[in-house]
């Protein structure tokens, strides 16, 4: 079973403004949404976001692995996830991680993600649930 598109990119972004106006006014990109700690932008099949929340994302040290050191985090969408995630465990790859994911001011989880980590430390996500937007995924 072949993993699906990305759905999305994150970039954890220390200075949501300067990052924005990068994105939205050097590139080109067409924002979608904005908040005090995140910008979402249009980039065709999936999505780029911006966040400037720091509790779950880099420390900057390059000493670190996982959470504690990505800069830029991708997610794969899959169509089911138990049949991916037995796959990829015939395949020696197991997840670091296995969660439903409960946006704020919701009450029951969307979808579930799976974190991989590969060889050098960064993260990698499956999703089950082809996110191509939602305005309160990224408040």
């Amino acid at each position: 079973m072949p993993l699906g598109a990305i759905s999305w990119n994150l970039v954890w972004a220390h200075d949501i403004s300067l990052m924005t106006g990068w994105y939205r006014d050097g590139l080109g990109l067409k924002v979608l949404s904005t908040t005090e700690q995140s910008a979402v932008f249009d980039t065709g099949p999936c999505i780029l976001v911006l966040i400037g929340r720091h509790d779950n994302g880099p420390s900057g040290n390059p000493d670190r692995t996982g959470w504690e050191r990505n800069q830029v985090l991708f997610t794969f969408k899959v169509d089911d996830m138990d049949a991916e995630l037995a796959e990829l465990a015939e395949r020696g790859v197991e997840p670091i991680h296995v969660a439903p994911v409960v946006i704020d001011g919701m009450d029951a989880p969307r979808w579930r993600v799976a974190q991989l980590m590969d060889p050098e430390g960064n993260i990698v996500e499956l999703c089950d649930e082809p996110v191509r937007w939602h305005p309160h995924i990224y408040a």
